[in-house]
Formats: structure tokens, C-alpha cells, sequence
């Protein structure tokens, strides 16, 4: 599979919120509260995704082939990365670990941040994050807090890519 990652841009906003949702309702529709489900929605809608890339603090990246978006991930502030997700259709391909090393390489700092979604902790797990927090319930989304001490730095991360 030819897969190319880069930023999400302005015409993909729809396939990004496309995909997020199909994968978060795949993964999580079992155990999350109506109100989860809602909050995820409003969160990864078009504008929503848009609007939060606004200020350059979020950036989105996508793993796309041959023109389709199958994957959609972000980085916060350069060190926190959220909203990985890969349509179901793709799962077991390796996807979500390609983009995960690219959005790696993109970060800066020491350690690396996020909140893993039930369906999420064991994928974080295998790429070497470890729980640093209790799992929690907060306006009806369930995550666990995870982080990942990098071993080397900056450059040569982005040498990588």
C-alpha cells in the first residue's frame, strides 16, 4: 500500500470527520455514554476540526492512498497527540502506526502526551506508552492518560521523516 501522510487541509475536513466518526462509533460505541457520543460528534465536525486548526497550536495529519483518507490523527501544542483514528475498513494494516511515528517525529520536548480511548490503550501500548494516570469519565468520554519519554531528540526525530 502507497500510503502518503500529510496535513490535513481545507477540502478534507469532511472525509476527516467521515472517518473519525466511523472509527470512534467502530471502537467505542459499547462503552460510552450517549453523551460521549454526542461530544465526539460535535468535536470532529467539519467546522469543528476547521476551527481548531486555526491558531496553528493543532495540527492535523492524515494517511491517505491514492486520494482516500483512511487515517486521521493530531498533534497539540507539539508534545500531545489526540484523535487517532483509522477506518475500520483499514484496521490491522499498520495505518494508524505509520501515522502515530510521523505525528512522533512532528513533536518536540521530551515526552509525549495523550488520552487513550478504551479501544486505544493496547495500540498505545505496543509503541511504548505507558499509563500515567487513572482511567476517567469526563463529560461522557472515557480516556486514560499516557505518556511516552523519547530517547532522542528533537533533530533527530525530524531527521527521520
Amino acid at each position: 500500500m502507497n500510503l502518503q501522510i500529510r496535513e490535513i487541509c481545507d477540502g478534507d475536513f469532511e472525509n476527516a470527520s467521515h472517518v473519525l466518526w466511523k472509527s470512534f462509533y467502530q471502537s467505542e460505541k459499547n462503552n460510552t455514554p450517549m453523551e460521549g457520543m454526542e461530544l465526539f460528534r460535535d468535536l470532529t465536525a467539519p467546522i469543528s476540526l476547521a476551527m481548531n486548526t486555526l491558531d496553528g497550536k493543532t495540527v492535523l495529519y492524515g494517511a491517505f492512498c491514492e486520494g482516500a483518507l483512511l487515517a486521521v490523527g493530531a498533534v497539540k501544542e507539539k508534545n500531545h497527540v489526540l484523535l487517532l483514528y483509522v477506518d475500520p475498513a483499514f484496521w490491522g494494516k499498520r495505518i494508524g502506526s505509520s501515522l502515530l511515528f510521523h505525528m512522533e517525529s512532528c513533536c518536540e520536548g521530551e515526552q509525549i502526551t495523550l488520552n487513550a480511548s478504551d479501544g486505544g490503550v493496547g495500540f498505545y501500548e505496543r509503541h511504548g506508552y505507558i499509563q500515567c494516570g487513572e482511567r476517567t469519565l469526563r463529560d461522557g468520554l472515557i480516556s486514560t492518560p499516557m505518556v511516552k519519554r523519547l530517547g532522542r531528540g528533537l533533530e533527530d526525530r525530524q531527521n527521520e521523516r
